[in-house]
Protein backbone atom coordinates (compact mmCIF):
# COMPACT_ATOMS: atom_id res chain seq x y z
CA UNK A 1 0.00 0.00 0.00
CA UNK A 2 1.22 3.30 -0.97
CA UNK A 3 2.24 5.43 1.79
CA UNK A 4 -0.11 8.51 2.08
CA UNK A 5 1.33 11.64 3.81
CA UNK A 6 0.04 13.79 6.90
CA UNK A 7 -1.63 17.18 5.65
CA UNK A 8 0.72 19.90 6.23
CA UNK A 9 -1.32 21.61 8.42
CA UNK A 10 -0.91 18.11 11.06
CA UNK A 11 2.69 18.14 9.86
CA UNK A 12 3.26 21.59 10.99
CA UNK A 13 0.99 20.77 14.23
CA UNK A 14 3.43 17.55 15.22
CA UNK A 15 5.99 19.33 14.41
CA UNK A 16 5.36 22.46 16.55
CA UNK A 17 4.16 19.97 19.87
CA UNK A 18 7.20 18.31 19.36
CA UNK A 19 9.43 21.46 19.59
CA UNK A 20 7.51 22.62 22.78
CA UNK A 21 8.83 19.31 24.29
CA UNK A 22 12.23 19.65 23.51
CA UNK A 23 12.09 23.26 24.19
CA UNK A 24 10.33 21.88 28.04
CA UNK A 25 13.14 19.59 28.43
CA UNK A 26 15.95 22.05 27.44
CA UNK A 27 14.49 24.51 30.15
CA UNK A 28 14.03 21.38 32.48
CA UNK A 29 17.25 20.30 32.09
CA UNK A 30 18.95 24.39 32.72
CA UNK A 31 16.75 25.06 36.21
CA UNK A 32 17.85 21.73 38.13
CA UNK A 33 17.25 18.32 38.77
CA UNK A 34 13.61 18.46 39.98
CA UNK A 35 12.88 20.71 37.13
CA UNK A 36 14.19 18.98 34.18
CA UNK A 37 12.11 15.64 35.78
CA UNK A 38 9.50 18.18 35.02
CA UNK A 39 10.42 18.59 31.61
CA UNK A 40 11.49 15.18 30.94
CA UNK A 41 7.41 13.99 31.75
CA UNK A 42 6.22 16.66 29.11
CA UNK A 43 8.93 15.70 26.46
CA UNK A 44 7.12 12.33 26.76
CA UNK A 45 3.70 13.41 26.66
CA UNK A 46 4.04 15.92 23.83
CA UNK A 47 6.68 13.61 21.52
CA UNK A 48 3.71 10.69 22.02
CA UNK A 49 0.69 13.32 20.64
CA UNK A 50 3.18 14.55 17.94
CA UNK A 51 3.57 10.84 16.98
CA UNK A 52 0.04 10.29 17.08
CA UNK A 53 -1.35 13.77 15.05
CA UNK A 54 0.70 12.10 12.35
CA UNK A 55 -1.86 9.28 11.69
CA UNK A 56 -4.67 10.81 13.01
CA UNK A 57 -5.92 14.29 14.04
CA UNK A 58 -5.64 14.58 18.03
CA UNK A 59 -4.64 17.38 18.97
CA UNK A 60 -8.54 18.79 18.27
CA UNK A 61 -10.60 21.76 20.92
CA UNK A 62 -13.06 19.03 22.02
CA UNK A 63 -9.69 16.51 22.88
CA UNK A 64 -8.14 20.17 23.99
CA UNK A 65 -11.00 20.45 26.55
CA UNK A 66 -11.34 17.02 27.41
CA UNK A 67 -7.77 16.73 28.85
CA UNK A 68 -7.95 20.09 30.72
CA UNK A 69 -11.05 18.70 32.50
CA UNK A 70 -9.23 15.87 33.36
CA UNK A 71 -6.50 18.17 34.53
CA UNK A 72 -9.02 19.82 36.65
CA UNK A 73 -10.39 16.21 37.97
CA UNK A 74 -7.17 14.32 38.70
CA UNK A 75 -4.32 17.22 39.88
CA UNK A 76 -6.10 19.21 42.91
CA UNK A 77 -6.04 22.81 42.52
CA UNK A 78 -4.03 24.24 44.83
CA UNK A 79 -3.14 21.35 45.99
CA UNK A 80 -0.08 20.56 43.63
CA UNK A 81 2.77 22.84 41.69
CA UNK A 82 5.69 22.57 39.48
CA UNK A 83 9.43 22.65 40.45
CA UNK A 84 9.52 26.39 39.11
CA UNK A 85 10.05 29.12 40.96
CA UNK A 86 7.93 31.74 39.53
CA UNK A 87 6.19 34.73 41.79
CA UNK A 88 3.39 32.52 41.96
CA UNK A 89 2.71 28.99 42.35
CA UNK A 90 2.74 26.81 38.52
CA UNK A 91 -0.12 24.80 39.19
CA UNK A 92 -0.80 22.20 36.46
CA UNK A 93 -4.32 23.31 35.82
CA UNK A 94 -2.85 26.94 35.09
CA UNK A 95 -0.61 25.95 32.39
CA UNK A 96 -3.17 24.27 30.56
CA UNK A 97 -5.47 27.12 30.52
CA UNK A 98 -2.92 29.80 29.71
CA UNK A 99 -2.08 27.35 26.76
CA UNK A 100 -5.65 26.59 25.56
CA UNK A 101 -6.33 30.82 25.83
CA UNK A 102 -3.03 31.73 23.95
CA UNK A 103 -4.25 28.78 20.95
CA UNK A 104 -7.84 30.33 20.99
CA UNK A 105 -6.16 33.75 20.82
CA UNK A 106 -3.94 33.09 18.09
CA UNK A 107 -6.84 31.42 16.12
CA UNK A 108 -8.59 34.82 16.81
CA UNK A 109 -5.78 37.18 15.57
CA UNK A 110 -5.67 34.45 12.18
CA UNK A 111 -8.97 34.79 11.94
CA UNK A 112 -9.96 31.35 11.89
CA UNK A 113 -12.09 31.84 15.05
CA UNK A 114 -14.05 34.56 17.01
CA UNK A 115 -14.79 34.98 20.73
CA UNK A 116 -18.32 33.46 21.44
CA UNK A 117 -20.16 34.79 24.64
CA UNK A 118 -23.68 32.64 23.97
CA UNK A 119 -25.78 35.52 24.97
CA UNK A 120 -24.13 36.27 28.05
CA UNK A 121 -21.29 38.69 27.11
CA UNK A 122 -23.10 41.40 29.18
CA UNK A 123 -22.84 39.32 32.94
CA UNK A 124 -19.81 38.26 31.44
CA UNK A 125 -18.38 41.67 30.98
CA UNK A 126 -20.17 43.12 33.84
CA UNK A 127 -18.32 40.62 36.50
CA UNK A 128 -14.79 40.96 34.86
CA UNK A 129 -14.97 44.69 35.24
CA UNK A 130 -16.18 45.17 38.21
CA UNK A 131 -13.82 42.43 39.43
CA UNK A 132 -10.59 44.91 38.30
CA UNK A 133 -11.89 48.47 39.03
CA UNK A 134 -12.80 46.80 42.72
CA UNK A 135 -9.36 45.34 43.04
CA UNK A 136 -7.69 48.96 41.88
CA UNK A 137 -10.03 51.36 44.08
CA UNK A 138 -9.61 49.06 47.36
CA UNK A 139 -5.98 48.96 46.56
CA UNK A 140 -4.78 50.11 49.49
CA UNK A 141 -7.61 48.99 51.75
CA UNK A 142 -6.50 45.58 50.46
CA UNK A 143 -3.60 45.82 52.47
CA UNK A 144 -2.10 42.78 53.77
CA UNK A 145 -3.72 40.64 50.55
CA UNK A 146 -1.95 42.97 48.15
CA UNK A 147 1.30 42.83 49.53
CA UNK A 148 1.25 38.85 50.13
CA UNK A 149 -0.06 38.50 46.51
CA UNK A 150 -3.08 37.11 48.33
CA UNK A 151 -5.98 39.73 46.88
CA UNK A 152 -3.95 38.99 42.79
CA UNK A 153 -4.33 35.23 43.27
CA UNK A 154 -8.06 35.48 44.27
CA UNK A 155 -8.68 38.49 41.59
CA UNK A 156 -6.79 35.56 38.99
CA UNK A 157 -8.94 33.03 39.84
CA UNK A 158 -11.89 34.45 39.41
CA UNK A 159 -10.85 36.01 35.89
CA UNK A 160 -9.76 32.27 34.84
CA UNK A 161 -13.33 31.12 35.57
CA UNK A 162 -14.91 33.74 32.88
CA UNK A 163 -11.64 32.77 30.51
CA UNK A 164 -13.03 29.24 31.02
CA UNK A 165 -16.53 29.89 29.92
CA UNK A 166 -15.83 31.93 26.90
CA UNK A 167 -13.19 29.38 26.23
CA UNK A 168 -15.79 26.41 26.31
CA UNK A 169 -18.37 29.02 24.21
CA UNK A 170 -15.78 29.44 21.63
CA UNK A 171 -14.45 26.11 20.64
CA UNK A 172 -17.30 23.31 21.14
CA UNK A 173 -19.80 24.21 18.46
CA UNK A 174 -21.35 20.73 17.50
CA UNK A 175 -22.99 17.45 19.30
CA UNK A 176 -20.09 16.10 18.62
CA UNK A 177 -17.84 18.10 20.36
CA UNK A 178 -20.21 18.81 23.16
CA UNK A 179 -20.50 14.90 23.98
CA UNK A 180 -16.77 14.43 23.68
CA UNK A 181 -16.17 17.20 26.44
CA UNK A 182 -19.18 15.65 28.72
CA UNK A 183 -17.94 12.07 28.84
CA UNK A 184 -14.33 13.37 29.62
CA UNK A 185 -16.47 15.21 32.59
CA UNK A 186 -18.39 12.41 33.85
CA UNK A 187 -15.39 10.17 33.37
CA UNK A 188 -13.49 12.12 35.30
CA UNK A 189 -16.49 12.84 38.15
CA UNK A 190 -16.63 8.84 38.42
CA UNK A 191 -12.46 7.99 39.13
CA UNK A 192 -12.83 10.86 41.71
CA UNK A 193 -16.24 9.70 43.20
CA UNK A 194 -14.79 6.21 43.43
CA UNK A 195 -11.52 7.41 44.97
CA UNK A 196 -13.87 9.42 47.83
CA UNK A 197 -15.99 6.14 48.33
CA UNK A 198 -12.33 4.40 48.88
CA UNK A 199 -11.26 7.28 51.23
CA UNK A 200 -14.69 7.06 53.38
CA UNK A 201 -14.10 3.57 53.98
CA UNK A 202 -10.00 3.60 54.31
CA UNK A 203 -8.97 7.08 55.21
CA UNK A 204 -6.59 6.54 52.06
CA UNK A 205 -6.78 9.58 49.44
CA UNK A 206 -4.86 8.64 46.56
CA UNK A 207 -4.60 12.81 45.32
CA UNK A 208 -2.84 13.22 48.45
CA UNK A 209 0.53 11.21 46.80
CA UNK A 210 0.36 12.21 43.30
CA UNK A 211 3.88 13.62 44.26
CA UNK A 212 5.10 9.76 45.06
CA UNK A 213 4.09 8.77 41.73
CA UNK A 214 4.68 12.15 39.91
CA UNK A 215 8.23 13.50 40.96
CA UNK A 216 7.46 16.20 38.56
CA UNK A 217 4.53 17.47 40.81
CA UNK A 218 5.62 19.27 44.60
CA UNK A 219 2.42 18.92 47.11
CA UNK A 220 1.00 21.76 48.82
CA UNK A 221 -0.15 20.10 52.39
CA UNK A 222 -3.36 20.51 53.76
CA UNK A 223 -3.62 21.84 56.95
CA UNK A 224 -6.11 19.58 58.24
CA UNK A 225 -8.73 16.78 58.14
CA UNK A 226 -12.79 17.49 59.21
CA UNK A 227 -15.02 14.52 60.92
CA UNK A 228 -18.61 14.77 61.28
CA UNK A 229 -20.84 12.38 63.07
CA UNK A 230 -17.73 10.53 63.75
CA UNK A 231 -17.05 9.91 60.33
CA UNK A 232 -14.42 11.40 58.31
CA UNK A 233 -15.19 13.72 55.63
CA UNK A 234 -13.64 12.93 52.14
CA UNK A 235 -11.71 15.37 49.93
CA UNK A 236 -10.68 12.83 47.02
CA UNK A 237 -9.21 15.87 44.46
CA UNK A 238 -10.93 18.83 45.82
CA UNK A 239 -9.91 21.55 47.91
CA UNK A 240 -12.76 20.72 50.56
CA UNK A 241 -15.71 18.30 51.16
CA UNK A 242 -17.91 20.89 50.44
CA UNK A 243 -16.40 21.96 47.09
CA UNK A 244 -16.10 18.10 46.10
CA UNK A 245 -19.88 17.18 47.19
CA UNK A 246 -20.96 20.12 44.29
CA UNK A 247 -18.59 19.09 42.06
CA UNK A 248 -19.61 15.45 42.01
CA UNK A 249 -23.23 16.21 41.72
CA UNK A 250 -23.11 18.10 38.81
CA UNK A 251 -21.73 15.62 37.11
CA UNK A 252 -24.77 13.30 38.41
CA UNK A 253 -26.90 14.62 35.50
CA UNK A 254 -24.47 14.33 32.76
CA UNK A 255 -24.10 11.01 33.55
CA UNK A 256 -28.04 10.06 32.98
CA UNK A 257 -27.47 12.49 29.67
CA UNK A 258 -25.13 10.04 28.22
CA UNK A 259 -27.43 7.06 29.42
CA UNK A 260 -29.84 8.45 26.65
CA UNK A 261 -26.67 9.20 24.13
CA UNK A 262 -25.25 5.41 24.71
CA UNK A 263 -24.91 3.62 21.29
CA UNK A 264 -25.38 0.20 23.09
CA UNK A 265 -27.18 -1.31 26.40
CA UNK A 266 -24.20 -2.36 28.05
CA UNK A 267 -22.66 1.15 27.51
CA UNK A 268 -25.77 2.82 28.86
CA UNK A 269 -25.64 0.50 31.84
CA UNK A 270 -22.11 1.78 32.22
CA UNK A 271 -23.15 5.44 32.57
CA UNK A 272 -26.22 4.88 35.29
CA UNK A 273 -23.37 2.99 37.48
CA UNK A 274 -21.42 5.81 36.73
CA UNK A 275 -24.23 8.33 37.55
CA UNK A 276 -24.48 5.95 40.95
CA UNK A 277 -21.49 6.56 41.67
CA UNK A 278 -21.21 10.23 41.30
CA UNK A 279 -23.63 10.44 43.75
CA UNK A 280 -22.52 7.85 46.39
CA UNK A 281 -19.00 9.83 46.01
CA UNK A 282 -21.18 13.20 46.46
CA UNK A 283 -23.06 12.06 49.83
CA UNK A 284 -19.84 10.46 51.10
CA UNK A 285 -18.49 13.85 51.93
CA UNK A 286 -21.03 13.82 54.81
CA UNK A 287 -22.63 17.01 53.68
CA UNK A 288 -25.85 19.20 53.79
CA UNK A 289 -25.14 20.57 50.74
CA UNK A 290 -25.63 17.11 49.11
CA UNK A 291 -28.68 17.46 50.65
CA UNK A 292 -29.53 21.57 48.92
CA UNK A 293 -28.09 20.51 45.92
CA UNK A 294 -30.34 16.92 45.57
CA UNK A 295 -33.79 19.05 46.42
CA UNK A 296 -32.43 21.71 44.00
CA UNK A 297 -31.57 18.84 40.90
CA UNK A 298 -35.09 17.74 41.52
CA UNK A 299 -37.21 20.66 40.98
CA UNK A 300 -35.38 22.11 37.91
CA UNK A 301 -35.51 18.14 36.74
CA UNK A 302 -39.67 18.26 37.60
CA UNK A 303 -39.69 21.15 35.75
CA UNK A 304 -37.84 20.29 32.59
CA UNK A 305 -38.40 16.70 32.61
CA UNK A 306 -41.53 16.14 34.49
CA UNK A 307 -43.17 12.98 33.57
CA UNK A 308 -39.10 11.58 32.91
CA UNK A 309 -38.52 12.56 36.65
CA UNK A 310 -41.36 11.14 37.78
CA UNK A 311 -40.56 7.59 36.25
CA UNK A 312 -37.45 7.46 38.59
CA UNK A 313 -39.18 7.78 41.52
CA UNK A 314 -38.04 3.97 42.39
CA UNK A 315 -34.69 4.86 42.41
CA UNK A 316 -35.51 6.98 45.63
CA UNK A 317 -35.92 3.75 47.23
CA UNK A 318 -32.86 1.83 46.06
CA UNK A 319 -30.49 4.38 45.89
CA UNK A 320 -30.19 5.11 50.07
CA UNK A 321 -29.89 1.57 50.30
CA UNK A 322 -26.92 1.12 47.92
CA UNK A 323 -25.55 4.29 49.48
CA UNK A 324 -25.43 2.44 52.56
CA UNK A 325 -23.64 -0.17 51.69
CA UNK A 326 -21.34 1.89 49.87
CA UNK A 327 -20.56 4.64 51.91
CA UNK A 328 -21.39 3.21 55.72
CA UNK A 329 -22.52 5.60 58.30
CA UNK A 330 -22.78 8.50 55.26
CA UNK A 331 -26.43 9.24 55.88
CA UNK A 332 -26.37 8.27 59.21
CA UNK A 333 -23.39 11.39 59.41
CA UNK A 334 -25.59 13.55 57.27
CA UNK A 335 -28.71 13.25 59.23
CA UNK A 336 -26.43 14.03 62.31
CA UNK A 337 -25.38 17.46 60.16
CA UNK A 338 -29.21 18.44 60.13
CA UNK A 339 -29.35 17.56 63.75
CA UNK A 340 -26.56 18.41 65.86
CA UNK A 341 -26.39 18.19 69.55
CA UNK A 342 -27.03 21.71 70.07
CA UNK A 343 -29.88 22.59 67.50
CA UNK A 344 -29.24 23.45 64.05
CA UNK A 345 -30.24 27.03 64.63
CA UNK A 346 -27.80 27.52 67.21
CA UNK A 347 -25.23 25.86 65.23
CA UNK A 348 -26.19 28.42 62.14
CA UNK A 349 -25.95 31.32 64.76
CA UNK A 350 -22.93 30.48 66.59
CA UNK A 351 -19.32 31.23 65.04
CA UNK A 352 -17.04 28.56 66.19
CA UNK A 353 -14.38 29.40 64.36
CA UNK A 354 -12.25 30.52 61.16
CA UNK A 355 -13.36 27.88 59.12
CA UNK A 356 -16.78 28.68 58.05
CA UNK A 357 -19.32 28.08 61.05
CA UNK A 358 -22.04 30.49 61.47
CA UNK A 359 -23.92 31.21 58.07
CA UNK A 360 -26.66 32.44 59.76
CA UNK A 361 -24.50 34.87 62.17
CA UNK A 362 -23.00 36.24 59.14
CA UNK A 363 -25.76 38.04 57.30
CA UNK A 364 -25.74 41.17 59.49
CA UNK A 365 -21.81 41.53 59.58
CA UNK A 366 -22.19 40.45 55.93
CA UNK A 367 -24.14 43.41 54.83
CA UNK A 368 -22.52 45.87 57.43
CA UNK A 369 -19.37 45.74 56.22
CA UNK A 370 -21.65 45.96 52.07
CA UNK A 371 -22.32 49.51 53.32
CA UNK A 372 -19.23 50.86 53.57
CA UNK A 373 -18.79 50.03 49.72
CA UNK A 374 -22.60 49.34 48.49
CA UNK A 375 -21.85 49.93 44.83
CA UNK A 376 -18.53 48.55 43.84
CA UNK A 377 -17.71 46.35 47.03
CA UNK A 378 -14.20 45.48 49.18
CA UNK A 379 -12.71 43.93 46.26
CA UNK A 380 -11.61 40.10 45.16
CA UNK A 381 -9.62 38.54 48.00
CA UNK A 382 -10.69 40.99 50.91
CA UNK A 383 -10.09 40.20 53.97
CA UNK A 384 -13.00 40.44 56.78
CA UNK A 385 -12.44 39.65 60.53
CA UNK A 386 -15.37 39.46 63.33
CA UNK A 387 -14.60 42.02 65.33
CA UNK A 388 -13.77 44.35 62.43
CA UNK A 389 -17.56 43.22 60.92
CA UNK A 390 -19.04 43.43 64.73
CA UNK A 391 -20.14 39.90 64.65
CA UNK A 392 -22.32 38.67 67.10
CA UNK A 393 -22.31 35.27 69.08
CA UNK A 394 -18.73 34.24 68.26
CA UNK A 395 -17.97 31.50 70.29
CA UNK A 396 -15.09 32.02 72.58
CA UNK A 397 -11.78 32.45 71.37
CA UNK A 398 -12.98 33.47 67.30
CA UNK A 399 -13.83 36.86 68.39
CA UNK A 400 -10.98 38.30 65.95
CA UNK A 401 -11.31 35.42 63.38
CA UNK A 402 -11.63 35.73 59.74
CA UNK A 403 -14.76 35.64 58.34
CA UNK A 404 -14.99 32.87 55.52
CA UNK A 405 -19.00 33.99 54.48
CA UNK A 406 -20.27 30.24 53.75
CA UNK A 407 -22.67 32.03 51.31
CA UNK A 408 -21.47 33.15 48.11
CA UNK A 409 -23.80 34.94 47.34
CA UNK A 410 -22.95 37.55 50.18
CA UNK A 411 -19.55 36.91 49.54
CA UNK A 412 -19.99 38.07 46.18
CA UNK A 413 -21.99 41.39 47.36
CA UNK A 414 -19.07 42.17 50.23
CA UNK A 415 -16.75 41.68 47.70
CA UNK A 416 -17.88 43.20 44.39
CA UNK A 417 -21.26 45.15 45.93
CA UNK A 418 -24.57 45.52 43.78
CA UNK A 419 -22.77 45.55 40.57
CA UNK A 420 -20.79 42.12 40.85
CA UNK A 421 -23.91 40.44 42.40
CA UNK A 422 -26.26 41.74 39.74
CA UNK A 423 -23.75 40.10 37.34
CA UNK A 424 -23.32 37.03 39.03
CA UNK A 425 -27.77 36.69 39.25
CA UNK A 426 -28.18 37.68 35.77
CA UNK A 427 -25.11 35.07 34.98
CA UNK A 428 -26.31 31.50 37.35
CA UNK A 429 -30.69 32.69 37.06
CA UNK A 430 -30.05 34.11 34.22
CA UNK A 431 -28.30 30.91 32.22
CA UNK A 432 -30.42 28.65 34.14
CA UNK A 433 -33.57 30.26 32.67
CA UNK A 434 -32.17 30.38 29.30
CA UNK A 435 -31.32 26.46 29.33
CA UNK A 436 -34.51 25.33 30.94
CA UNK A 437 -36.93 27.31 28.49
CA UNK A 438 -35.06 25.68 25.56
CA UNK A 439 -35.11 22.24 27.46
CA UNK A 440 -38.83 22.13 28.05
CA UNK A 441 -39.72 23.64 24.37
CA UNK A 442 -38.06 21.07 22.14
CA UNK A 443 -36.78 17.48 22.25
CA UNK A 444 -33.85 15.52 20.75
CA UNK A 445 -30.29 15.16 22.17
CA UNK A 446 -29.44 19.05 22.54
CA UNK A 447 -32.19 19.40 24.59
CA UNK A 448 -31.33 16.55 26.86
CA UNK A 449 -27.98 17.98 27.11
CA UNK A 450 -29.38 21.05 27.88
CA UNK A 451 -31.92 19.75 30.43
CA UNK A 452 -28.84 17.86 32.50
CA UNK A 453 -27.25 21.38 32.01
CA UNK A 454 -30.04 23.14 33.88
CA UNK A 455 -29.96 20.78 36.57
CA UNK A 456 -26.56 21.24 37.03
CA UNK A 457 -26.44 25.07 36.67
CA UNK A 458 -29.70 25.35 39.41
CA UNK A 459 -27.82 22.59 42.31
CA UNK A 460 -24.83 24.86 42.33
CA UNK A 461 -26.54 28.26 42.23
CA UNK A 462 -28.73 26.92 45.23
CA UNK A 463 -25.59 25.33 46.72
CA UNK A 464 -23.55 28.92 46.57
CA UNK A 465 -26.04 29.83 49.34
CA UNK A 466 -24.43 27.74 51.57
CA UNK A 467 -20.38 27.35 50.69
CA UNK A 468 -18.09 30.31 49.39
CA UNK A 469 -18.14 28.56 45.96
CA UNK A 470 -15.95 30.63 44.00
CA UNK A 471 -13.32 30.02 46.61
CA UNK A 472 -13.09 26.75 45.29
CA UNK A 473 -11.28 26.34 41.64
CA UNK A 474 -12.06 22.83 40.64
CA UNK A 475 -16.21 22.83 41.51
CA UNK A 476 -16.54 26.59 39.84
CA UNK A 477 -14.55 25.91 36.77
CA UNK A 478 -16.70 22.92 35.68
CA UNK A 479 -19.52 25.01 36.52
CA UNK A 480 -18.92 27.63 34.32
CA UNK A 481 -17.77 24.85 31.68
CA UNK A 482 -21.09 23.14 31.88
CA UNK A 483 -23.49 26.63 31.42
CA UNK A 484 -21.26 27.17 27.84
CA UNK A 485 -22.22 23.70 26.78
CA UNK A 486 -25.59 24.17 27.96
CA UNK A 487 -25.81 27.32 26.32
CA UNK A 488 -24.32 26.01 22.95
CA UNK A 489 -26.56 23.36 23.16
CA UNK A 490 -29.63 26.03 23.41
CA UNK A 491 -27.70 28.02 20.59
CA UNK A 492 -27.33 25.12 18.12
CA UNK A 493 -31.11 24.19 18.42
CA UNK A 494 -33.63 21.38 17.76
CA UNK A 495 -31.03 20.27 14.64
CA UNK A 496 -30.32 16.72 14.13
CA UNK A 497 -27.02 15.94 15.95
CA UNK A 498 -23.87 16.24 14.38
CA UNK A 499 -21.65 13.09 13.55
Amino acid sequence: MAHVEAPVSRRSTAVGVAAFGALALAVGALLGPQEMLAGAAVFIVTAFVAMRELATPTITWPNAIGAFVFVMWLIPARGYRLPITLPFNLEPYRIVLAALILALIAQVIAGDAKLEFLGFGVPVTILAGTAIVASILNYEELGNAVETGGAFKSLSYFLGFLAVFVLVASTIKTQAAMDTVVRALVIGATIVAFSAIYESRSGYNAFDHLSEWIPALIREGRTGFEERGGNVRVYASAQHPIALSAALFMAFPLALYLVGRAASKLRSRLWIVAAAICAMGAVATISRTTVIMGVALGLVGLWVRGRQVVRFWPLLLVLPVAIHFAVPGALGGIYKAFNPSQGLTSDLYTRSGEQGSGRLADLEPGLRVWSESPLIGKGIGSVVTSAEAGAAQAAEGAEGAIIYFDNEWLTTLVSLGVIGIAGVIWFVWGSLATVGRFARRVRGPRSDLAAASAGAIGAFGAAMFVFDAFAFVQATILFFAIAALGLQARRLGPRPADS
